[in-house]
């Protein structure tokens, strides 16, 4: 079974509401594929936090994550 492409994937989410080709077809697949990488961003960066805490004491972890949240 072939994995699907970000790409493949709004644009068939965009046609389940939306003419192929369409204003509002382009847009909401733009949308749909920028709210997928910002979702993929999120659960990294969770990853990250997730890592730094098993690794260092309470207040080191809790002064990098500030720090890398700023």
């Amino acid at each position: 079974m072939k994995q699907e492409t970000l790409e493949e994937v709004a644009e068939r989410e965009a046609s389940l509401f939306y003419e192929k080709g369409s204003l509002d077809w382009n847009k909401y697949r733009q949308v749909f594929i920028e709210g997928a990488k910002c979702k993929e961003e999120r659960i990294c960066d969770s990853e990250v936090i997730q890592r730094i805490r098993a690794s260092k004491s309470d207040a080191e972890a809790r002064r990098i994550i500030k720090t890398i949240s700023e």
